[in-house]
């Protein structure tokens, strides 16, 4: 073995795991960034009280946010009425939005929010993919994205020799977040 090689071996687990917390801290400012928000929306909240989406919203409530549900398809949730799209928001520079939808729904709702320059997006376990990903690799705007994917970042050295994946054990959810804030 190449005293280049074995050097690696010894220095690569010290860059991962401060590649691992410099992701940790990221994650949690922009947290806090999305919380900043004076308003908020939950796309894909609805009157089944059993839909993750309706949970995250009657949570974003019982916390005493200011935030409306956004579904064309019902009309209220928890008694509220709902918005039928994000151009609905009175202000969406000061909205931040949770999106509770299928992936290819999602992608609407990403482009949409870069239109209109949503303050930030947190995307709820499942509502993304690879293509949703790509995406918010890609954005060039204002537009904050946190997402709840297992694989959030990646060690040192560039995105496709990367030598170690930044794995997120305890991916983040805007429920035990807010619950945690009590």
């Amino acid at each position: 073995m190449s005293s280049l090689v074995f050097a690696l071996l010894l220095i690569l687990p010290g860059l991962c795991a401060a590649s691992k917390a410099s992701n940790s801290l990221l994650v949690e400012s922009k947290k806090e960034l999305f919380l900043s928000a004076p308003s908020f929306a939950v796309v894909g909240a609805s009157d089944d009280e059993t839909k993750f989406g309706t949970i995250v919203f009657k949570t974003m409530l019982e916390q005493g946010l200011d935030v409306v549900p956004i579904n064309p398809f019902v009309p209220e949730s928890q008694g509220v009425p709902t918005l039928d799209s994000l151009a609905d928001i009175a202000d969406p520079a000061r909205t931040s939005i949770s999106v509770v939808t299928q992936p290819a729904v999602t992608l609407q709702i990403l482009h949409q929010a870069s239109t209109l320059g949503i303050f930030a997006v947190w995307l709820q376990p499942g509502a993304e993919d690879a293509t949703v990903l790509d995406f918010i690799a890609s954005a060039n705007g204002t537009t904050s994205y946190i997402h709840s994917a297992a694989v959030v970042g990646r060690g040192p050295g560039t995105e496709t020799t990367a030598p170690c994946n930044i794995v997120n054990t305890s991916a983040p959810d805007v429920i035990s977040t807010l619950v945690r804030r009590r």
